[in-house]
């Protein structure tokens, strides 16, 4: 590098190693002492460095007699590595200029608050492998530096409502650093945040404790007062401070959620400028609410979406929009909406509660300028948890019945067009020469239309697609009263009659379409399910669905995938008086799930027995992949779910189809979504094959029923259910359910701690799976017995058992961990003592869960890790996962899971030495314990009662 002059091309590294570069390359910096004097000067600025200060630095104390020679040597090598015009001679000492330093765009990022990125510049240690006391110095005052670049990004975080994320994080600095009452403040605040009150009380309680017997000091007063706000639930606590002018929201985080414009939006003007400008205006406290009213068909959701688009500049954090489905059979919960919102809004995981949503969808929305849109609203009890509580947002409902109970809401009462407007929208669609030519048809066609909006643009539609037909040649079609007289009325006939419009231009091959896709139960249809109703190709599904769009006769919300409006589905139905044609498609369709749920579960559970699968005339969907499987099934859940329970109620369904649908679903989905669901429909499909006296299908609907009620920890309901499987089976020779009730007998028996039954239960179902050759139930046989073992303190043979399931898969599934027999030999491992090889195995049971989506069982592994990392003698590692446990599990709605998390989690803070928060989490588990009636309740009582002393 000799001759080098060009000091801007250097760059020095001190945030970590001490490091240079000269352009690309690296430079060698030399010994360690060199380094040193070179960090001592990049550290003055430019400013000069003597002689005794740059010996003290490197020496100390104890400096040679040759530390001036040796300095000088060192001044010299390194002008030989950074080239001449960098290091001068100045006066008795040294300087260094030139070159750029990680300090300065450290302090750049600092002053410009981008804290996130700064601290990004942190390569390590600071000054790392530089010894002495004067490096000792600066490395404290640098990582200084970074703590408070770190506090200062976590408050923003906070601000942001990352509050369930950062725990995690201040839970391991608090540990590093546990005098620093900044930190405790921010761990306070985010676990307040959190819904985690009693844990912030306990922070507190652990701090004050800590602080008088390290230093004899209490808290300061900022942490004082924090504490005294939380224990009095300041709502000023749960969002950050609001500023006078909302600031706009992330790029990520401003929904911008409307539907498409109407381009030929007609007439309204009257309506439109009230609406503007009661939503724009500045001067109410209050929430401003525009709530539009009127009959089906009325326009009710154009308004209200094209007022929207011209408020959207009002509204810069964002618009969000929601079909609440209130006309129909099954309008939407609001937490369902709130639960989209929020994710909309950036929370990736909204709590479950609709009251802790609704709390922190206005929590969020505290300090935003955002218009909602509400369309299709059943009533006021289904907005008000939809309402933000700022007067900076704005609200748009639409309703068939008007909203009298909202208060304070500015009520617009839509009425059908007049027929000027009416005209006008004709044309814009159908064209104005043709309308302007036939002035007297048009006038006459808007007349059959009954001025509805909706009936005009179906009607103006087949003209624009029919150039060859006159204005007149649809009108004489409409002035048969046949297909009229008696359905162009006020109200909900007057809606029915624009149905019948559009239904009766349809070909007969669209007319039928048009039936028999409104056949099942389910929100909406996917390209596979329409092909499946019309017994078609595809393709040739496709384009019907899509020429039906074409004329707003059905909607698609998203690529391949279609939907009816709510009462145009009521008035398809009305026309297909076909029963045996209804019954075909509906059969057809559960034939197709049927068989597509077996291929999925196929590529999810190799090797699985399909206990009492029919035979399908569907090859069912080729997917990709195992997670093209889980896509799928994740997808379609609500339709299946929708479909058996309709289906069960027609005396003609096939019994075993719908019985073996559920059971394939259950084992693909595994009851997450909603087990009260499955449990309901296991109540179903009980009743109607009693009714039947179809006794072995009565007893796979028991088993059914049975295994929801314990993932529930309905222990009781769920024995009743298995002994009633258990013998009904046997009794009628079905082997398969019978294994799966000894087993159910045995999960009950071991959820309840009795141990030598439940191995006893265990046993005898695997032998009966053996018998059966039923490799994969056998290895979850295996599986489970292996821990009632290891439970007995049998460890060898339940080492055995564990590996024997183990292996068994392995088989199964060509090589591919199964996630359920590497949970069970985790437990059994950790149980054994070997704690490196249990948390393998749980490692790879964790991957498998996450990719199959199965979030109860992803909370599971994860507290059972924490569960081995405390056995281990590790609880910080214990403590992040059981963090990570507890939120997985809170949005599965598994409470015994939740029990367990948190029980995990004070044990880990009770190792870690702070006892308030353990004692909190410790009586939230035993909250949970006490209310499901589970024996984990008095291992708890018995953990409490050690903290406590």
């Amino acid at each position: 590098m000799e001759g080098l002059t060009m000091a801007d091309d250097l760059r020095f590294s001190l945030l970590g190693p001490m490091r240079a570069w000269c352009g690309a390359g690296e430079l060698e910096l030399g010994s360690p002492q060199q380094r040193l004097v070179l960090a001592v000067l990049l550290l003055a600025d430019g400013r000069t460095v003597g002689n005794e200060q740059l010996m003290d630095a490197v020496w100390g104390e104890e400096q040679p007699r040759t530390a001036l020679s040796t300095l000088r040597t060192y001044i010299s090598r390194l002008r030989g590595v950074l080239g001449s015009g960098v290091v001068f001679s100045i006066g008795d000492g040294y300087a260094l200029r030139g070159g750029e330093r990680d300090l300065d765009e450290l302090e750049r990022l600092y002053g410009e608050r981008r804290y996130a990125e700064a601290l990004a510049l942190w390569q390590g240690e600071p000054l790392s492998g530089l010894d002495g006391l004067y490096a000792e110095a600066q490395r404290a005052r640098l990582a200084e530096r970074r703590l408070t670049a770190l506090e200062h990004r976590l408050d923003a975080d906070l601000d942001e409502g990352r509050h369930a994320e950062v725990v995690s994080e201040l839970n391991a600095l608090c540990a590093d650093h546990p005098t620093r009452e900044r930190l405790r403040a921010l761990l306070m605040l985010a676990l307040y945040r959190a819904g985690r009150q009693a844990e912030a009380i306990g922070v507190y309680t652990d701090t004050r404790e800590l602080l008088a017997d390290e230093l004899g000091v209490d808290p300061s007063p900022e942490l004082a007062e924090l504490y005294q706000r939380i224990i009095s639930a300041d709502p000023a606590l749960g969002h950050a401070p609001s500023r006078p002018v909302p600031a706009p929201a992330a790029a990520g985080h401003a929904p911008r959620q409307l539907p498409a414009d109407t381009a030929d939006f007609t007439g309204r003007e009257r309506e439109v400028e009230d609406m503007l400008a009661a939503l724009r205006s500045g001067e109410t406290a209050a929430l401003v609410i525009s709530a539009v009213a009127g009959a089906g068909g009325v326009g009710k959701t154009t308004l209200a979406v094209h007022v929207a688009h011209r408020l959207a500049g009002d509204y810069p954090d964002g618009q969000l929009f929601v079909d609440l489905r209130g006309s129909g059979a099954h309008p939407m919960e609001p937490e369902a909406a709130l639960g989209s919102f929020l994710r909309a809004l950036g929370m990736e995981e909204p709590p479950d509660e609709l009251a802790e949503r609704a709390a922190l969808y206005r929590s969020v929305l505290a300090d935003r300028r955002v218009l909602v849109v509400l369309d299709n609203a059943e009533g006021t009890g289904q907005v008000r948890p939809l309402l933000p509580g700022s007067a900076a947002c704005g609200v748009l409902v639409t309703s068939r019945a008007r909203l009298v109970g909202l208060s304070g809401a500015r009520q617009v009462d839509l009425e059908v067009m007049g027929p000027g407007v009416a005209l006008q929208l004709l044309a814009r669609i159908a064209g104005e020469e043709r309308v302007s030519a036939e002035r007297g048809a048009a006038m006459d066609l808007v007349a059959a239309c009954g001025f509805l909006p909706l009936a005009i643009r179906i009607a103006a539609s087949r003209l624009a697609a029919r150039p060859n037909w006159s204005v007149a040649t649809l009108r004489d079609r409409l002035s048969d009263e046949r297909r009229r007289l008696t359905e162009l009325r006020a109200g909900d006939l007057a809606i029915e009659a624009t149905f019948a419009l559009g239904y009766e231009q349809l070909s007969a091959e669209h007319a039928r379409a048009f039936r028999l896709l409104a056949v099942p139960d389910a929100a909406d249809l996917s390209l596979d399910v329409a092909a499946a109703l019309l017994d078609l190709p595809q393709p040739d599904a496709e384009a019907i669905c899509e020429a039906l769009v074409d004329v707003s006769m059905l909607e698609s919300p998203s690529p391949g995938r279609y939907r009816f409006h709510d009462l145009l589905k009521i008035y398809a139905r009305s026309r297909c008086d076909d029963h045996g044609a209804r019954q075909a498609a509906l059969d057809r369709l559960l034939d197709f799930y049927l068989a597509s749920m077996d291929r999925a579960t196929e590529l999810v559970f190799p090797g699985d027995r399909r206990p009492g699968l029919v035979p399908t005339r569907s090859a069912g969907l080729p997917f990709a992949d195992m997670a093209a499987a889980v896509e799928w099934a994740d997808q379609e859940e609500p339709g299946v779910l929708s479909c058996i329970e309709q289906a069960a109620g027609c005396p003609d369904s096939d019994l075993p189809q719908l019985v073996a649908l559920l059971d394939l679903g259950s084992e693909v989905l595994g009851y997450e979504s909603d087990p009260a669901r499955y449990e309901q429909l296991g109540d179903l499909l009980l009743a109607v094959t009693e009714q039947r006296g179809e006794k072995v299908l009565e007893a796979r609907a028991r088993y059914l029923r049975g295994i929801t009620r314990v993932s529930r920890s309905a222990l009781d309901g769920g024995h009743a259910d298995a002994v009633a499987a258990r013998d009904l089976s046997l009794e009628h020779g079905d082997l398969n359910t019978y294994a799966d009730a000894l087993n159910m007998l045995a999960l009950v028996a071991m959820s309840r701690r009795e141990l030598t039954e439940a191995a006893d239960w265990y046993l005898q179902s695997v032998e009966v799976w053996r018998s059966l050759g039923s490799a994969s139930d056998l290895a979850s046989g295996l599986g489970n017995m292996a821990r009632a073992l290891s439970g007995l303190g049998r460890t060898g043979e339940a080492l055995d058992a564990a590996r024997e399931a183990e292996r068994i898969m392995l088989e199964l599934g060509d090589g591919r961990d199964d996630p359920s027999a590497a949970y069970q030999l985790g437990i059994v491992l950790r149980q054994a003592g070997q704690h490196s090889e249990s948390l393998v195995k749980l490692d790879a049971a964790l991957a498998q869960y996450r990719r199959l989506r199965l979030r109860a069982w992803e909370g599971a592994t994860l507290f059972r890790t924490a569960e081995t990392y405390l056995a281990a003698g590790i609880p910080d590692r214990a403590l992040d996962h059981a963090e990570d446990a507890l939120a997985v599990l809170v949005e599965s709605g598994d409470e015994w899971g939740q029990g367990m998390a948190l029980t995990a989690l004070g044990r880990s803070l009770g190792e870690l030495g702070q006892p308030g928060r353990s004692q909190a989490c410790l009586r939230e588990a035993l909250d949970i314990f006490t209310r499901l009636g589970v024996p984990e309740e008095e291992d708890v009582r018995a953990l409490l009662a050690a903290v406590t002393a």
